[in-house]
């Protein structure tokens, strides 16, 4: 039955018993009014129990918590505008932490991807790359592994004018099986391609294929031609990748290529034997139901297995088994869960602080409470009034967060480093704004529940008995008030002391000496064809001819040739043989050495400095007395307490017998790795004596060493000389620098922000 039709008939009985005893109307009216009670009275409990009021009070709540917003502008803006920094600045991390670290990643068997690590015994120095051989063996003699893959990176060139250069990987066959990806086109490699004298067959990107090939749906089974790999000139297309895909995610070197995107994907073609020095990157893929643990006991029992078979080469080694995930995020995963927290600690503060300003207010109201009270309002009503307003002030500050959260992305995108994984795409989404909801609602409850308690307990009496407003509050009321800004200035102070630490470490690793110069110095990697220049001694005439080129190009103050660089990731290391000190050691247990292959005035250009001796000089090639340049570090090892000038030292180069080199300069320690690593001993000699061949260039300028600066006068020394051959990149020694250290900046810098 309608509610008012029932309270009408109820109403009418009543009357009508008044008037037959005798009462007026008027009075017989007024008299069922008061056995009755008022009608809105019972509108409200009826409605109650039918569960319909608490929504038409909440609406109404929210009308009046817009009057009192009204009412305390000022108060009002900034509320709002603090909970939607703290929201805003929430939204814009947590999209980050999300895109990085908590989606899975985009591999079918994500969960069982591992990669393998070797690890010395001796030092417990964790290596990134594998040798090939032992990978092999790895594969074949493990029980917990559904499947054991590789990949290292290779530079192709596209013929054109200009030439360019494209980024990509050599794989064994079995990666993207392992991975649980196949090609949108064509199909995988297959066993038979990844063998020894084949490796012509590719698989493109999706970009390429649309950029370079028109996404011609007929490029399967076509022949291309792209130089700079094999003898041959002619890959086969086999397949092409979804879009969207690409691996590896991340590249170990602080050089920021032109794109971090693979451009293709050739067979590995590499031969298992142990005389091959092909060092690869292992992923493997976990049987169902192994741990991460039991695969590295299984492996490690292999790699023992290696040191008795093959003592020479494998003692000293073992193994270690990490999630794939892991791996590809490193200190990116730490640094932005770190950022979370501290974000959250953040709004938290201003959670804390928002309540103890909405507990004054209420304490300024309780006339108001009173009064309600008096009225009949019940403590519960009360409660729901304050809760409501509490929620609209969050609501209105998550509308604004959201906003925030858009710019703050943006800011954060473009100061975060490139080199973490996904980060490019990361946007605000639909998990976005479902966390900026629940940001707000978790957020109003938490402002809002200790001012509506407080109100919701109101004294009647005492509240009636107020004249104003302003109020002297009770020490209970007090001591509350005291325990939140107590709590607001510890989360404070761990914030304070967490971002000073961090700003100290930052501090201490950017005093510490790179050993190169950052100023004026300038980088390029220079890509030649193997089809043009087939030896080390034709890569070599051409890198001296592009150093004498270059060297007399205005601005230019002098310019040298390396196989790689400090920090560009490409650095070559060999055992060592210290004459006079036979050693017994062996595998990985014997004394090692970073070995670069430098033209005479690499180490004067790249500002390494002299502390004892001489450089190498254009005579030392040539000369029938082979010599050498040592780091401190290396001086320091090998002969501790010894003038190491004029000592005897040589290094492993293959099946080539070991040839005795006089030390005669000991130049000051470099960073070579990365800046937070220990130094390395480090060898220099002649790029026409080393193990790689030299394909980096270092010039000095005597202006701006941006890229955009120097970038036209490298490109055109190098088509002066070969108009065929790319250069894959330009860059600064500050800019590797800087990449060097950018997750740590990052952090710091917006930890202190904070």
């Amino acid at each position: 039955m309608d509610l008012d039709h029932e309270l009408r008939d109820h109403l009418g009985r009543e009357i009508e018993t008044n008037i037959r005893a005798g009462m007026t109307p008027e009075e017989a009216r007024l008299a069922a009014q008061r056995l009755i009670g008022p009608v809105e009275l019972y509108r409200e409990e009826c409605r109650d129990a039918r569960s319909v009021g608490f929504i038409q009070n909440f609406a109404r709540d929210l009308r009046n918590g817009l009057r009192q917003l009204r009412k305390n502008a000022a108060f009002s803006i900034i509320a709002i505008a603090a909970l939607a920094l703290g929201i805003g600045f929430s939204t814009a991390i947590f999209s980050l932490a999300r895109t990085v670290v908590m989606t899975p990643l985009p591999f079918p068997n994500a969960d069982r991807l591992v990669q393998i690590r070797t690890a010395s015994r001796k030092t417990g120095e964790l290596a990134n790359w594998a040798w090939y051989a032992d990978v092999c063996d790895w594969r074949t003699r493990n029980r917990t592994l559904e499947t054991l893959a590789g990949y290292t990176f290779a530079l192709l060139d596209v013929p054109g004018d200009p030439p360019a250069a494209l980024y990509g990987a050599r794989i064994t066959y079995n990666l993207f099986p392992a991975l649980g990806v196949a090609p949108a086109l064509g199909r995988n490699f297959l066993a038979d391609e990844d063998q020894p004298g084949r490796g012509q067959e590719i698989i493109l990107s999706d970009g390429l294929w649309r950029n370079r090939f028109g996404a011609d749906r007929n490029i399967v089974g076509k022949t291309i031609r792209l130089e700079g790999q094999r003898e041959s000139d002619q890959f086969l297309v086999v397949g092409v990748m979804p879009a969207g895909f690409n691996f590896p995610l991340t590249i170990p070197t602080a050089v920021n290529p032109p794109t971090r995107q693979m451009a293709f994907w050739i067979p590995l073609a590499s031969r298992s034997s142990r005389t091959d020095v092909t060092y690869v990157i292992p992923i493997g893929l976990l049987r169902r139901s192994i741990s991460r643990a039991q695969s590295e006991s299984d492996l490690s029992s292999v790699a023992a297995q290696l040191e008795q078979l093959y003592p020479e080469t494998s003692v000293g080694r073992t193994v270690r088994v990490f999630s794939l995930k892991d791996q590809l995020l490193g200190r990116a995963k730490t640094a932005l869960i770190l950022l979370l927290g501290a974000i959250g600690a953040v709004l938290l503060i201003t959670c804390v602080n928002l309540a103890n300003l909405l507990l004054s207010r209420a304490l300024s109201r309780t006339r108001e409470s009173g009064l309600r009270l008096a009225l009949g309002a019940s403590r519960g009503r009360l409660l729901q009034q304050w809760i409501a307003e509490s929620l609209l002030l969050s609501g209105l500050g998550g509308i604004g967060g959201i906003v925030i959260a858009r710019a703050a992305l943006y800011f954060l995108l473009q100061i975060a480093p490139q080199a973490i994984p996904r980060i490019s795409e990361t946007h605000i989404d639909t998990g976005a704004l479902v966390f900026a909801v629940f940001a707000s609602i978790a957020t109003g409850l938490i402002i809002g529940n200790l001012p509506a308690v407080t109100a919701s307990r109101t004294d009647v009496q005492v509240a009636l008995s107020i004249a104003s407003v302003w109020t002297t509050a009770q020490p209970r009321r007090v001591r509350s008030r005291d325990l939140l800004i107590v709590a607001e200035v510890a989360l404070a102070v761990v914030l304070v002391l967490g971002a000073s630490l961090l700003v100290k470490s930052f501090l201490r690793l950017t005093s510490v000496d790179p050993g190169f110069s950052r100023d004026h110095v300038v980088m390029a990697m220079v890509l030649l064809v193997d089809r043009s220049y087939p030896d080390l001694d034709s890569r070599v005439r051409f890198m001296h001819n592009l150093v004498d080129q270059l060297e007399h190009t205005p601005g230019i103050v002098s310019a040298g040739a390396v196989d790689g660089t400090p920090l560009s990731g490409n650095i070559t290391g060999s055992y060592v043989h210290i004459d006079g000190r036979p050693s017994t050691e062996r595998g990985d247990n014997r004394a090692a050495v970073e070995v670069f292959s430098a033209s005479p005035n690499y180490l004067s250009t790249i500002g390494i400095r002299l502390l004892r001796g001489r450089y190498l000089n254009k005579h030392d090639a040539s000369s029938r007395n082979p010599v050498a340049a040592i780091n401190q570090a290396a001086a320091e090892e090998f002969w501790p307490n010894q003038d190491a000038l004029r000592k005897q030292i040589s290094f492993d180069n293959g099946d080539a017998k070991p040839v005795k080199r006089t030390v005669v300069g000991i130049v000051a320690n470099t960073r070579d790795a990365n800046i937070d690593q220990p130094v390395r001993t480090a060898l220099y000699v002649p790029m026409e004596q080393g193990i790689a061949p030299p394909q980096m260039l270092v010039v000095r300028v005597s202006g701006d060493a941006s890229e955009a600066t120097n970038a036209k006068a490298i490109r055109h020394a190098v088509a002066a000389l070969d108009p065929a051959q790319p250069v894959f990149l330009v860059t600064s020694m500050e800019a590797l620098y800087n990449n060097s250290i950018a997750e740590r900046r990052f952090t710091t810098f917006i930890l202190s922000a904070l």
